[in-house]
């Protein structure tokens, strides 16, 4: 597969999942260029950074925000392949993969 059949696939499979999806390209120094996603699902939010370069293959790393609200917050790195990412988006959601401090602002 490549990057664009690969970010179709994952933008529609969350989609179909999820509230509400966004995908944005961005580009840095640190990163270089990357996608990131926003996806909201009742009152919380996921952002998630995947390289582009990443993205090529069907396996890839990828990274997400402790603390969405908090673009200084940690991120947490994952692994996945473009079948089963949804499965490890669901999983944050649904066990709060998030730091405590989003988690008390959400209730």
């Amino acid at each position: 597969m490549n990057l664009k059949q690969n970010i179709n696939r994952i933008h529609g499979e969350l989609s179909n999942n999820f509230d509400e999806v966004s995908v944005s390209e961005k580009s840095d120094i640190k990163r270089g260029n990357y996608i990131e996603l926003s996806i909201l699902e009742k009152n919380k939010n996921l952002k998630v950074i995947i390289s582009k370069k990443d993205l090529e293959g069907d396996k890839f790393n990828w990274e997400y925000f402790a603390n969405p609200l908090n673009e200084s917050s940690d991120l947490i790195q994952r692994n996945s392949s473009v079948s089963l990412f949804i499965e490890d988006v669901k999983d944050i959601f649904n066990k709060n993969r998030f730091n405590s401090e989003y988690i008390e602002s959400i209730k």
